[in-house]
Formats: structure tokens, sequence, C-alpha cells
């Protein structure tokens, strides 16, 4: 180490500019592998939280999270910024580096999925990842893994922390063949469909019943199929409860969706090395959306099953949701019923997992909850001996 010292100072002084840069990225590739420095101590590995969002929602749905002293001190990075690779980033005060981007880079390839009535992705930037296979978003993880060990060292620790779609987004990269792999070692999800969400029956319903839309669009028309598409493109639907369900990931998210399946099929695929942890809801009706101007984190807000005859939905369409399950039993967090929400109740499950069970929270509000989520994420740093 001391001639290739030597011979750098010697190259600086005749030249005037360091040529060896060859020589520094060598030292910098055996530094990311947990080489050891001159004094044969062993290179601790930068670790990093990388934030998942949910369907219809975006990388700003974590801004409580991130800009919080409980959380990551005002600090995230989004790895999609084309700036990345020269951003000043820095840690938290736990020394953790939080990382996050948002899902929609394929959603307007040939092959994307179609939504409802060949409905498309029409955002240049994508539609949140809502036109995407979970595989397809399992590639946007592994494009985020590779842009953050060339920030931080090809040996960075990354724990994943998935809301809602964005938890399953994570399963599909570890039960992949990626290499990258290896660079995670923790998974967090909070309000998770695991095991779908019967909501997704509602997009089989009117793929099998009620197409074409311009069938049924007629101002007085009172048929069940028109009191759907009425109830989807409703203003309550779409911003109270922030669902487009037109898209085709409400399908795939589906309790009786092949794409549920296949993941679930697939879990003993996941490393061993992951430590995990799952954050659930419950005490929330399903159906209830949210919006309530009151009370937006426990109120049921806009309830499918109500009585605004203008924005609900056939009876019809909601017994095929219900799918001859009584309401009360699928209660959760609104969207997804708790028993969905677990890992452990998946079949085939023999992990550990740490859970933390709590009540009156509405879904779309799951990744604002500060003290549920700061506190699950202290305990996976001391699980992981990040923090003492």
């Amino acid at each position: 180490m001391m001639i290739l010292f030597n011979l750098s100072r010697y190259f600086k002084r005749c030249y005037g500019v360091y040529v060896l840069l060859v020589l520094t990225a060598l030292g910098s590739l055996g530094v990311a592998h947990g080489a050891t420095d001159t004094n044969n101590a062993t290179v601790k590995p930068r670790q990093v939280v990388l934030l998942l969002h949910g369907m219809s929602s975006n990388a700003a749905k974590w801004n409580k999270l991130v800009n919080n002293n409980a959380g990551f001190d005002w600090r995230c990075s989004n790895t999609r910024d084309p700036k990345f690779s020269t951003l000043s980033i820095k840690p938290n005060s736990e020394g953790v580096y939080c990382m996050r981007f948002n899902f929609g880079a394929y959603d307007r390839i040939s092959t994307a999925p179609k939504g409802l009535d060949k409905k498309i992705c029409s955002e240049a930037g994508g539609c949140a990842g809502d036109y995407s296979t979970f595989d397809s978003l399992g590639k946007e993880i592994e494009a985020a893994i590779i842009r953050i060990r060339t920030r931080l060292g090809i040996n960075v620790q990354i724990v994943l922390l998935g809301h809602s779609r964005g938890g399953l987004a994570a399963r599909a990269f570890l039960e992949s063949t990626s290499t990258l792999r290896a660079n995670v070692v923790g998974l967090m999800t909070t309000g998770t469909p695991h095991a779908g969400s019967p909501l997704g029956r509602y997009y089989t319903y009117m793929n099998i019943n009620c197409l074409p839309e311009s069938k049924y669009d007629g101002l007085f028309d009172t048929g069940n199929c028109a009191d759907d598409w009425r109830f989807i493109n409703s203003y309550p639907i779409k911003d109270l409860g922030g669902l487009d369900l037109k898209a085709p990931t409400i399908a795939f998210l589906s309790d009786a969706s092949t794409s549920i399946t296949a993941l679930n099929n697939k879990i003993a695929a996941i490393p061993p090395i992951i430590r995990f942890t799952q954050l659930t809801y419950t005490n929330i009706k399903f159906g209830c959306l949210g919006g309530d101007p009151i009370d937006p984190e426990t109120g049921c807000g806009y309830d499918i099953f109500g009585s605004i005859i203008r924005f609900k939905p056939s009876g019809k369409s909601l017994d095929y949701v219900l799918n001859k399950r009584p309401r009360n039993t699928l209660t959760g967090d609104g969207i997804v019923p708790v028993t969905s929400q677990k890992m452990t109740s998946l079949k085939g499950w023999n992990r550990s997992v740490t859970s933390y069970a709590r009540i009156n929270r509405i879904h779309t509000t799951e990744a604002e909850q500060i003290l549920d989520l700061s506190t699950a994420l202290k305990n996976m740093y001391k699980r992981l001996g990040w923090v003492i």
C-alpha cells in the first residue's frame, strides 16, 4: 500500500493530476466487500431504509416520517433523481440513510398490462406502478438498489419498508433471482395485503359484466353497470379513497388473483437472512375508504356500503366483492382485512416475524403513523445491530 501511495504522489507531482484513478477504484471495491483498512479494522457497511409507496400514491406519502426527528430528520434522497449520483446525502441522527422513489418506470412499456376497458397509463412519468406487474415493481427496487450501491458501497445493508402494495413489491424482489437481494437484511410492511384484498374482486366483476363503459354511460341509465361506472368515476372514490379502480393493479391485488397466488407460492425463495416486521391495523369496517373531514385517520369517511345512492356501487357488485362473507369478518383498515395484512397468516409461512398490532387507522393514513413506524424501525435497527 505504501508503494502505491508513493507512486500516486509521484504521478501527481510529475503530471499535475492523479492518473492512477484505477487504483482508487480498486481500493473502493475492496472496501465495499468489507475489506480491512491499514489498521486491520473491518469497514462498517452503511445502512439504508428504502421506502416503498403503495398504489395510486407516490414517494411523498412518506413525508411525515421523513420530515420528523423520530424518523429521518428531513433527509431522504430520491434514487430516481437525475442528479442522484452527485447529490449530498447524509444519514439521520442514528446513522441510517433514507431513500425513496416513485414507482412507474414500467407503466408505459409496450407490454404493460391494460386496465378496464383497455385503459393505459397516460402519464409521462408513469402511473405510480398501477400499470405494472409485481415482477416489474420488483425490478424497480433492484434498479434503486443498484443506484444506492454506487453511492454507499456494494456492501450497503438495506431494510425495505413498504406500505400496502409496496410490501408486495418488496416481496416480489426478494423472491426473484437477483444477486442484489444479498444487500437486503430486513423487510417491514404496513397495511400490506399479503393475501390480497376483497376490493380487487370489484375489478373482476366489472371486467366480466360491464364492458365497454360507453354502453352504460347514458344520463338516465339506472342499471347495475351504470351505477358501478358512476361509482368508479366519482369524486369520493378517486379523491377521498385515492383509488383508480380502472387500473390493473386493482385486479392483481384481489384476494382471488393469480398474481397474489403466484407471489405467495414463492415465499420459500426469500433469503433466510431477512428479518421481518409487520404492522397491522384493525377495527375499521371493510369498505371505509377514509376522507372524514373531522377525523381523517380513524373515521370511516366514504363508505362504499353507505347510503349515498349517487356514489354507491350496485348491490350486485358488492355481493361479488363479499363473496358470501359477512362484512364484519373483513374488518381491518377499511381496504385490507387484518388477517390479510399478516405474513404469518400465509400458508407455508414459517419465518419469525415481529408484529405490531394497532387499531382504528384508515388504510391511506398508515404511512403517516410516525409513532408506530418509528417504534418498529428502532426495533429493527436493534435486531440488526445497527444501533445499541
